[in-house]
């Protein structure tokens, strides 16, 4: 507990799903939080809302796709709590539909707000978590290993947040900052939880009856450990281990697996 207690964090997508259970815990664990959302309210949470009253808190809004509002968040970190010790890129969308059918709008969407809103976002925040020698951290997804068919836009988006790992994990050494990726499996999804289809609507996501699936608190739990022992890389889960070592030593057995998926 004593490892988080004053560090500064800010959490995306921090009001619902996983990232609304990652600022509890950080909560809990005394840290201050910028609850950080976009079109989301703020929940009716106890926690939350005492934490924000007592000033451990703050609750921002912010489109991470406008350049602006990326800086405008920075600036209110700044003044509220004069810096940042810990940035989680917890915030994104996925979209469901072949690539022949989804539009290059909806597309795009996919690719602004998991890739280019986040890199805007790690450039603002930089000179602040340099300072404090801190850590950058970016959850990716199994869906980086290997592109899954009907998802390609988040497939991308995720997979470029390896390289963006690996590169920035070197340039940022000299300085002591941290960066860390997960590649998280199946997370238990929200009542609310949303998709994009093909020309952009939001559809609802139907909750997920998958063995493999671990909690919303266990995938928090591994993530603010990954960070407080920085880590580099980590799995979720033992799937995301299994998928890793099918693609490195039996790639044609993924390939068969995900197309079965597909078919089905």
């Amino acid at each position: 507990m004593g490892y988080w207690k004053g560090k500064r964090v800010l959490v995306t997508g921090a009001c619902r799903g996983l990232g609304l259970v990652l600022t509890r815990q950080l909560l809990a664990q005394e840290a201050r939080v910028v609850i950080h959302s976009n079109l989301t309210p703020l929940p009716n949470d106890e926690l939350l809302l005492k934490a924000i009253e007592n000033g451990q808190a703050i609750h921002i809004r912010a489109d991470l796709c406008s350049v602006d509002e990326t800086l405008q968040l920075m600036a209110a970190v700044d003044e509220h709590f004069d810096g940042l010790d810990v940035l989680i890129h917890n915030a994104g969308i996925s979209a469901h539909g072949s690539f022949m059918e989804t539009t290059s709008a909806t597309f795009r969407q996919v690719i602004d707000t998991n890739l280019s809103g986040l890199v805007a976002l790690t450039k603002a925040a930089l000179p602040s978590v340099i300072k404090a020698q801190g850590s950058l951290f970016f959850i990716s997804s199994l869906a980086a290993i290997y592109g899954v068919p009907n998802y390609l836009s988040y497939s991308i988006s995720k997979a470029a947040l390896v390289p963006l790992q690996e590169g920035l994990e070197l340039e940022l050494k000299p300085y002591g900052v941290h960066v860390g990726l997960v590649y998280l499996g199946f997370v238990e999804n929200d009542q609310v939880k949303y998709a994009l289809n093909t020309v952009g609507d939001k559809i609802p996501v139907p909750q997920r009856k998958i063995r493999t699936k671990i909690s919303k608190d266990r995938a928090a739990t591994k993530i603010l450990w990954a960070i407080e022992k920085r880590k580099r890389k980590i799995f979720g889960d033992f799937s995301g281990s299994l998928m890793w070592l099918l693609k490195m030593l039996l790639p044609a057995t993924l390939r068969m697996a995900l197309n079965r998926n597909q078919k089905r």
